[in-house]
């Protein structure tokens, strides 16, 4: 299944803000000891009114102190501060996988435009309760189809 495309479920706050994580290694080897991994971070945020960003970022190069929280060992997580690179082996394996589908729940609008590098991307909206509302009820629900980004890379998408 590591080939697997990736569906991400943003569940977003009172605020309208949602931030998750993404830990991937090959599951077979001890080779996340020598920084053998990806480890993306992702965050969903208003930029002005009636627009918002989702970001994917590299949690490994922009916090390299957390990984040993990431690793069982001391010994392991200096090991892989120390060897972690971006284009390690696991995230080479993985550069094509995809994200297929984002879900974004609890926007208070449809989005008039969808962009990934200034490019339209497809999406379906179902009306529904915001994430700053007060009443009980399903969230309303944005569906992005085959947005042009993969597991492993930073990227923007882009809601106006």
């Amino acid at each position: 299944m590591w080939q697997d495309p990736y569906t991400l479920v943003v569940a977003l706050s009172k605020e309208g803000t949602a931030r998750g994580e993404l830990y991937s290694d090959d599951g077979d080897s001890f080779a996340f000891q020598q920084g053998e991994f990806v480890w993306r971070g992702f965050e969903f945020s208003s930029i002005t009114a009636g627009r918002a960003v989702l970001r994917s970022v590299d949690l490994a190069s922009h916090r390299p102190k957390d990984i040993e929280g990431l690793i069982s060992t001391a010994t392991a997580a200096n090991d892989a501060v120390a060897t972690y690179s971006p284009a390690n082996g696991w995230a080479e394996r993985i550069a094509h996988v995809r994200v297929e589908r984002v879900v974004v729940l609890g926007l208070k609008a449809s989005p008039r435009r969808v962009t990934v590098d200034g490019e339209p991307v497809e999406f379906d909206w179902q009306k529904g309760m915001e994430a700053a509302g007060r009443r009980e009820g399903r969230a309303s629900e944005l569906t992005l189809k085959n947005p042009p980004v993969k597991i492993a890379s930073d990227w923007e998408i882009r809601f106006e």
